[in-house]
């Protein structure tokens, strides 16, 4: 599968294997997420010293893997001048890999590592919950993941069951390989096919492609920490047709767009409708934002499949064969790996029928299961305990700000965004989806720092007036995901008062006025750490700047050239964690934050028994931290002089509008892919630097998984 993009700097590869989780041996739980470890740390065949991931941070790429139920991909991006050796590279290490006994130990610890981490996570419990609604005798009713109890320290054993599942599973009869990149189809193809005769083809009495049917007859179960949600799935038959696959997911566009905004009770707030979700790609899921009892949830997922059964009758696949990311796409990376999956997934299912096979049972109401979201109401408005500042008049910019430049389009485009800071905008029930029905792309992100929202679309302001009018601020949440991305988020400095940016003057005071209303008349509750122990601490250092635009380049360029060498030192030299990385924060000032996160160090604490503090472990990493920091500016007037930073432009005409607004809202006027491509040469290299030592800042951050954050300033 190939789609051609000119306008793409960079090329983005996926390598789906159909096999997941649901295809190890029951008594190995674990075995296939190991595997796709192995494969990404292993060495290569051309080097004993370097890994995939190591060789991706060495060429200013990026690469992940994913192991799901019945599906494996490892996706990558690059530079399209890379693409040949990148995806021949990754294409021959799944293939022929070589395991030794010390990656898999290292990758056993990685993943229990993992699982400390993450078995509280929603995403966990979401996974638990799925696993009690499968039948009892089915592979899929225990839990999968995978950690150091389940996998053993029998490194034999383990070699010998990764060697068999691997002969077993990762052959050209489930290899499934999609690019989009600036390449010619042609092109593209002969290169797809290169890669495809790497895989061996299927051993005899390989195991067969079919997916046995998992689910129980139980209607619901409730998931713990998921917040107030329901998510409605219905199993998909073993028997669907490649086209009526096309036909459910061309249905979840189209439900995504507002169609079932009429349908739904004013208790729900946002809905998302989604063909093979994760850890369920057996299923359509449509996940609602809410609070519903489950006699509400009953009727609600009868009246929804005779909804849903009408819409899937009417589906039409208007775009053919050529493929569309969804409008809200920012990054096309995402997008493409998430549709190349389940375009491998489809590898999975019988093609018994005809092309006019109906599909409507799908959606019968006796089919749907339910996971309920299991979390306490909300706190009531006497738990708010600090009113906002008193904020000073909106500052506010109107104009397009060269975002023409990245896409035409923009030019007769108009959009209005907000932010406020130390808060989040709770938008009204189903504000996107009523957006989206008007044609108006809606985004909003949340950060540590505030909230942001943004409407693109005809009649934008008009638009974003009626939105502010009807929102509430809230506090912020706890955030989810890796503590190591929550920490980079902090990189990026934001306003301390409320920003508007308009792309017209039109209307333009009535959305300032309604940020300034709507900043002025909540109360914010204080957030407290919780309660909980810690299982995991991120630790970051940073490096800040002025941000000039020479040391934003600087910057940018640091990062891409001290990413490889500090992921192999911190995460395989020195062992600092199974999270290494290095992420710059463009801005005024600009940061580069070195981060790793690592389990069981303890929390922050003022313990007497803790060196300075900290637990000896968590003090003996931030040291080392420093060291490897310390050592790489050393010597990075070599590494750096006369090289270019690849500043990779938007995607995708809502990327280059928020990456325009970032910039703003960071204290330039110019997203850093605008500043050109400049050669720093030897002088300019040695002032620079000469500026690290006398402007610029470093500090050490700390954040564990019980909410608790320190800066060492």
């Amino acid at each position: 599968m190939l789609a051609y993009a000119p306008h793409l700097t960079r090329a983005h590869v996926s390598i789906a294997i159909v096999a997941g989780y649901l295809d190890e041996p029951r008594a190995l739980p674990g075995l296939a997420h190991l595997l796709e470890h192995v494969l990404t740390t292993a060495p290569l065949e051309a080097s004993s010293n370097i890994s995939l991931l190591t060789w991706f941070s060495q060429h200013q790429g990026s690469l992940n893997a994913h192991t799901d139920d019945y599906i494996t991909d490892v996706h990558f991006s690059i530079s399209a001048n890379k693409l040949e050796v990148a995806a021949l590279t990754v294409a021959s290490q799944l293939a022929t890999p070589a395991f030794s006994p010390s990656v898999i130990g290292a990758e056993v610890a990685a993943i229990d590592a993992e699982w400390q981490a993450r078995q509280h996570s929603s995403a966990m419990q979401r996974l638990s919950a799925i696993s009690t609604l499968s039948d009892s005798q089915h592979i899929g009713a225990g839990c999968r993941h995978g950690n150091a109890q389940t996998l053993g320290s029998d490194m034999t054993l383990l070699f010998e069951a990764l060697t068999a599942f691997h002969r077993a599973y990762y052959h050209g009869g489930r290899v499934s390989i999609a690019i989009i990149s600036p390449w010619a189809a042609k092109a593209m193809n002969r290169l797809i096919k290169r890669m495809a005769a790497l895989f061996s083809p299927p051993i005899p009495c390989a195991p067969s492609l079919s997916i046995a049917p998992r689910w129980s007859r139980q209607f619901s179960t409730k998931v713990a920490s998921t917040g107030n949600t329901v998510e409605l799935l219905w199993p998909l038959s073993s028997a669907i047709a490649r086209h009526q696959l096309t036909a459910l997911g061309d249905t979840a566009d189209r439900l995504n767009q507002g169609l079932l905004v009429e349908q739904l009770p004013d208790s729900i707030t946002d809905y998302r409708a989604t063909l093979a979700p994760s850890g369920a790609t057996d299923a359509f899921s449509l996940t609602l934002s809410g609070t519903a009892t489950q006699d509400q949830v009953k009727a609600l997922a009868a009246a929804l499949s005779e909804r849903l059964a009408a819409l899937l009758g009417t589906a039409t696949n208007a775009h053919g064969n050529r493929w569309q990311p969804p409008v809200d796409t920012m990054q096309l990376a995402p997008a493409w790996f998430a549709h190349a999956r389940r375009q491998a997934l489809t590898r999975r299912f019988a093609t018994l029928s005809s092309e006019h096979q109906p599909v409507t049972s799908t959606f019968a109401a006796s089919h749907a299961r339910c996971l309920l979201g299991n979390t306490p109401p909300p706190p009531s408005p006497h738990a708010f305990d600090r009113q906002p500042p008193a904020y000073p008049a909106v500052q506010h910019w109107c104009g397009q700000y060269g975002v023409s430049d990245d896409f035409a389009v923009l030019a007769t485009t108009a959009w209005a965004a907000c932010f406020v800071p130390g808060a989040v905008v709770v938008p009204s029930p189903l504000t996107a989806k009523r957006l989206a029905r008007q044609a108006i792309v809606f985004k909003q992100e949340n950060s540590p720092h505030g909230s942001w929202v943004i409407a693109m679309g005809s009649q934008a302001n008009h638009a974003m007036v009626a939105l502010l009018e009807d929102a509430v601020l809230a506090a912020s949440k706890a955030q989810e995901g890796m503590l190591a991305q929550q920490l980079i988020q902090r990189l990026t400095p934001l306003p301390a008062a409320p920003v508007v940016w308009v792309s017209h003057s039109t209307g333009a005071a009535a959305v300032c006025n309604a940020l300034a209303n709507l900043a002025s008349r909540v109360a914010i509750r204080a957030e407290q750490p919780s309660a909980n122990l810690s299982t995991s601490t991120a630790i970051m250092r940073t490096l800040s700047l002025p941000g000039t635009p020479s040391q934003r380049l600087l910057l940018a360029l640091a990062e891409q050239h001290h990413s490889g060498a500090f992921f192999q030192q911190a995460r395989y030299d020195h062992h600092l964690g199974y999270v290494a990385a290095v992420r710059s924060g463009d801005g005024a000032p600009c940061s580069l934050g070195y981060v790793v996160q690592t389990s069981n160090v303890g929390e922050i604490s003022k313990d007497a028994g803790s060196a300075g503090g900290k637990p000896l472990e968590e003090k003996r990493i931030a040291e080392k931290l420093q060291s490897i920091t310390d050592a790489l500016w050393k010597t990075s007037d070599s590494v750096l002089q006369a090289q270019l930073p690849t500043l990779t432009p938007p995607e995708t005409p809502l990327a280059a509008l928020v990456l325009q607004w970032q910039s703003l809202l960071t204290g330039t006027n110019q997203p850093l892919h605008r500043l050109g491509q400049q050669r720093i040469d030897s002088q300019a290299l040695t002032n620079l630097l000469t500026q690290i030592n006398t402007l610029g800042h470093w500090q050490t951050h700390w954040l564990d998984s019980a909410g608790h954050y320190e800066v060492n300033r």
